[in-house]
């Protein structure tokens, strides 16, 4: 009688057992085709992602000449300043000595907010180039029928004819020559 009770549910572990084994191997039958990508190389070679570094360092450069000249303002500012306490009540020092604080901290201020700015720039531009890259890859493996894309710092040894970095490189510098880096 124990036997008969158990019945159904070594029925149904039996099922369940056989849909497992069927499902793998249903799963067994799709082909391993690897390619790898090197996206270290990628990002160092495009045409997009260099692009990129360049605007940035130009657009950095333009910061540092910006922020040099309000740097030698603020010093001739606190000069005149030293210059004018022996001339100026304490008060009417305390004063001048507020507003000239005021100053170096809206040149901070602006000096962190343009940073700021340019890094938001930065990321929106290779946020571009990262979604390019994807269909890139999606469109050469849809292609060529590669059913497994690995990154190549994931892997140890790679066969050349597996490594489809060049060819990722010329179909994203055609999908995506450059892109415009526009701090706000």
């Amino acid at each position: 009688m124990t036997f008969l009770r158990q019945l159904p549910v070594l029925t149904l572990l039996c099922v369940l057992i056989s849909g497992v084994f069927s499902g793998a191997q249903a799963q067994q039958q799709v082909p391993l085709n690897i390619a790898i990508v090197n996206i270290d190389k990628i990002l160092g070679t495009a045409a997009a992602p260099k692009g990129i570094l360049a605007q940035i360092k130009q657009i950095r450069d333009t910061y540092r000449q910006e922020v040099q000249k309000e740097e030698e303002a603020l010093r001739q500012a606190n000069q005149e300043l030293a210059q004018k306490q022996s001339l100026l009540s304490p008060e009417a020092f305390k004063e001048e000595r507020r507003k000239f604080e005021q100053n170096v901290l809206a040149v901070q201020k602006k000096v962190q907010q343009k940073n700021l700015s340019l890094q938001n720039a930065k990321q929106e531009a290779q946020n571009q180039v990262q979604s390019a890259l994807r269909d890139v890859v999606l469109e050469i493996s849809k292609e060529k029928g590669y059913t497994l894309v690995l990154r190549r710092n994931q892997t140890v040894i790679v066969a050349d004819p597996l490594d489809i970095t060049d060819q990722v490189i010329a179909a994203l510098d055609k999908k995506l020559p450059k892109v415009t880096v526009s701090p706000k």
